[in-house]
């Protein structure tokens, strides 16, 4: 899961820079600041489901001691 949401958000990114960097059109332009924002909030979300795996973990190993 966390593979496939950095993968999608580093892909997020490399489309957003190509469309940005080959064209001038305000439309192409809103889609890559669009597909920005994506990758932001992928990379957000990657962040937060990284920290609730650590805290199940933890859970587990401390009923397993118990």
């Amino acid at each position: 899961m966390m593979r496939l949401l950095l993968g999608g958000a580093a892909a997020c990114i490399v489309v957003a820079v190509v469309i940005a960097l080959v064209t001038t059109a305000e439309l192409a332009i809103a889609i890559a600041i669009t597909l920005g924002g994506t990758a932001f909030v992928l990379l957000i979300s990657a962040a937060f489901y990284a920290v609730g795996r650590s805290e199940d973990r933890d859970r587990a190993r401390d009923a397993g001691q118990r």
